[in-house]
């Protein structure tokens, strides 16, 4: 099947510098994956000729945010949104940790293959919602995206709480496959 939007999340490895950091970290919580692991899946053969993508991912790894991207089969377009996270016991801004500054907003970028048909030009590039569950997006992302983009749905890296009608959601928790779905690898599996 191929697919008029993707939407991922990947799980995305980073340096902590103290065991501390680790504690705290995403690998807390699942197993990561290096940017050339990611970049390896071969997410072009499941995306239509013109598809959109909606990559998520962190600060500390914007210098592979490309490479991931191109790999995929996709051209960077810019910033879709950046989700500003509320602390839903104190109703004031959620922070985490940082290499620098506390960290509060996560991008999603966007990037096209081809000439999907943009349907709405009213979405704004920010996101207002609680933080959840660690790694949890806010559900305001799927009408926005359906908004813009016509389907075929498809959200890679998924989880349980994820699944949405008129999506197909993949990932190891959610069918049991390792990262997203049978993607043929590029690299080695482990």
């Amino acid at each position: 099947m191929k697919f008029g939007v993707i939407m991922a999340d990947p799980n995305w490895e980073f340096k902590t510098y103290s065991a501390k950091g680790q504690k705290k970290s995403a690998q807390r919580h699942y197993a990561c994956r290096d940017a050339g692991w990611i970049a390896s899946l071969d997410v072009a053969s499941i995306a239509a000729d013109d598809c959109a993508l909606f990559l998520w991912a962190t600060w500390p790894t914007m210098p592979q945010w490309l490479d991931v991207i191109e790999s995929w089969g996709f051209k960077y377009s810019g910033l879709a949104w950046e989700w500003i996270k509320k602390n839903p016991a104190t109703g004031k801004y959620a922070f985490g940790t940082g290499y620098g500054t506390r960290k509060n907003l996560e991008p999603c970028l966007l990037a096209r293959r081809g000439t999907p048909k943009l349907l709405s030009r009213s979405e704004r590039d920010f996101i207002f919602s609680p933080k959840r569950e660690h790694s949890r997006k806010p559900d305001d992302q799927y009408p926005i995206i359906e908004r813009m983009y016509s389907g075929p749905y498809v959200e890679l890296f998924g989880r349980p709480h994820n699944c949405r009608d008129g999506w197909v959601t993949l990932g190891n928790e959610v069918t049991g496959n390792d990262m997203a779905l049978d993607l043929k690898l590029t690299a080695e599996k482990d």
